[in-house]
């Protein structure tokens, strides 16, 4: 059993009145909403304490510091080394590590909805059904993960990796054999981000599924890859690098239950697909789908257990329900419900259920960009603040401990970890006075983040 290539797949045109009416709701919200972080991307202010810590070691990565560092510092890098040289990278050619973190994010967004349109494409759906699994991702993001798409964190350029590597995995599905570029390709994703695990583990669950021998193949030239990589770290940068990717976190499943209400971002596209995913279930294309959706809905549980675990956890979840969205729209003359209502009807009610939950929500920033006055003066103010915090900071002597962008933009080094310091602490792994000790003897001065340097509500 094979995946159908593009050259088999069926088109049709979008339908009547109503139905392109739908597609064209759908894409202006995509734009809208896409609108906002574009925008943001362009302010100086502190968009998430991930930026600072991102760009310090984008810095590292050209030289300034070590990019792992020593145990007795109270700062530590628990990412895989390679996405801080490539922002580093374009940090050089931009003259700011932070604006080119934020642009490849909102790059990572769009390339992200080309590859899945391209996914759908190359598992038989149609130009239409690509065009709506793409949309449905970039419009996702930019409105209910706003905090991301755009933000310096190397998370969106891995998941872009990732999916052109899912791409590639398909089209070797089709051939029946390839596998090996698709499988470095997702090995090498995961030395840009660590946490991207549902779509190599659903490529090789359905490798098991249909090709055993291709599954033993992959999963040693898998296994082999990642430890060269690991070997690699560890010839570069020693010890240091399994003491700062091994840091301790705390974890809970308190923290995973209650960060399940966060599913309503993506509940019309999970219960269009629970469907489609049902009934199409003996399809290998479908089979492949679903497992990307039933394997990211653990991830993501369990990922969140995780302390200081943010939303990041559910973009794996995403991109299977976008893929399943465009497949559901595509196949919507094959389900039986279609023998009810018309298969245009059926596309037009997940457009609209889509567009519905879009628009339920109380993020009304791409709206007020254009409509209240107010909130562009509590932008210039947010923007005046973080200047002034950023001057006072750099007035003082001597290490500052404050939020990683005020203290890069002062220009001081990076001396405070909090989030995984405290993580240390919490452990055992530092003592209990690490961060005060150093206050009190006065060589550490703690400047409180303003109320009004990050974007107002």
């Amino acid at each position: 059993m094979t995946i159908p290539t593009p050259e088999t797949a069926t088109f049709h045109k979008p339908g009547p009145y109503g139905l392109r009416l739908g597609l064209v709701l759908l894409y202006a919200m995509t734009a809208l909403f896409f609108l906002w972080p574009a925008y943001r991307a362009s302010l100086n202010i502190v968009l998430d304490s991930n930026e600072g810590w991102n760009a310090y070691y984008a810095d590292a990565a050209m030289g300034r510091m070590p990019l792992y560092p020593s145990p007795d510092k109270l700062i530590t890098n628990n990412y895989p080394p390679l996405s801080f040289y490539v922002v580093g990278a374009m940090g050089r050619l931009t003259g700011d590590n932070i604006i080119a973190g934020r642009l490849l994010s909102l790059l990572a967004v769009i390339a992200i909805g080309v590859a899945i349109a391209r996914i759908i494409l190359r598992m038989g759906g149609t130009r239409t059904a690509a065009g709506v699994g793409g949309a449905y991702f970039v419009a996702t993001m930019s409105h209910f993960f706003t905090g991301y798409v755009g933000m310096n964190d190397p998370q969106l350029l891995a998941q872009a990796i990732m999916a052109f590597a899912c791409l590639a995995f398909l089209a070797a599905a089709e051939r029946r054999n390839g596998y090996a570029a698709p499988v470095l390709a997702m090995v090498f994703a995961g030395f840009f981000k660590d946490n991207i695990i549902t779509i190599p583990v659903a490529a090789m669950s359905w490798l098991l599924i249909h090709d055993r021998r291709q599954f033993v193949k992959c999963a040693l030239l898998s296994l082999a890859a990642i430890a060269v990589g690991f070997a690699a770290c560890h010839f570069v940068y020693g010890r240091n690098f399994w003491f700062n990717f091994t840091s301790a976190r705390a974890f809970s499943i308190d923290d995973g239950i209650s960060a399940l209400p966060e599913l309503q971002w993506v509940a019309v596209g999970l219960v269009a697909w629970a469907y489609v995913g049902w009934v199409k279930r003996a399809d290998p294309r479908i089979q492949f789908c679903n497992l990307l959706v039933a394997i990211g809905l653990p991830v993501f549980f369990l990922q969140r257990c995780g302390s200081g675990v943010d939303v990041n956890a559910q973009f794996d979840l995403v991109i299977g329900v976008s893929i399943g969205v465009g497949m559901a729209f595509a196949l919507a003359d094959q389900l039986p419900l279609a023998r009810r209502f018309s298969p245009g009807h059926l596309r037009l009610a997940l457009l609209l259920a889509v567009c519905a939950r879009l628009a339920a929500s109380t993020s009304l920033e791409p709206v007020r960009l254009f409509t209240d006055p107010s909130f562009h003066t509590a932008i210039r103010d947010s923007e005046e603040q973080m200047a002034d915090t950023v001057a006072r900071v750099r007035a003082i002597e001597g290490d500052v401990y404050c939020d990683p962008m005020v203290s890069y933009r002062a220009g001081k080094p990076f001396v405070v970890d909090e989030f995984n310091a405290l993580e240390r602490i919490g452990a055992g792994k530092l003592p209990g006075d690490a961060i005060d000790k150093r206050l009190d003897k006065g060589d550490l001065t703690y400047v409180a983040d303003p109320p009004n340097y990050v974007l107002p509500p």
